[in-house]
């Protein structure tokens, strides 16, 4: 029993104007045309995926994830943001 998520794979398909979840998914070979994209934190891939005219829709945590990169942003010159 491991602790990875079980990915949803699409692969090879064409979105306009959908609503798409971000986490727990894997979209593959596939373009993104004026599509909300909604976004909880959880892990993703974009495998040679093509995304234009689209927005990103943050639910919370992530939400709450990009409220504290923008304010350590700006209250913290010179400071940095470590992604590991």
């Amino acid at each position: 029993m491991g602790l990875e998520p079980n990915y949803i794979v699409i692969d090879g398909q064409t979105f306009s104007k959908a609503k798409l979840a971000l986490d727990n998914h894997v979209y593959k070979n596939c373009q993104i045309d004026d599509c909300d994209l909604y976004y909880s934190g959880g892990q993703y891939e974009l495998l040679d995926t093509h995304i234009t005219n689209s927005r990103l829709i943050l639910n919370h945590p992530a939400k709450g994830i990009y409220s504290a990169l923008q304010i350590f942003k700006m209250k913290s010159p010179g400071s940095r943001i470590i992604f590991e």
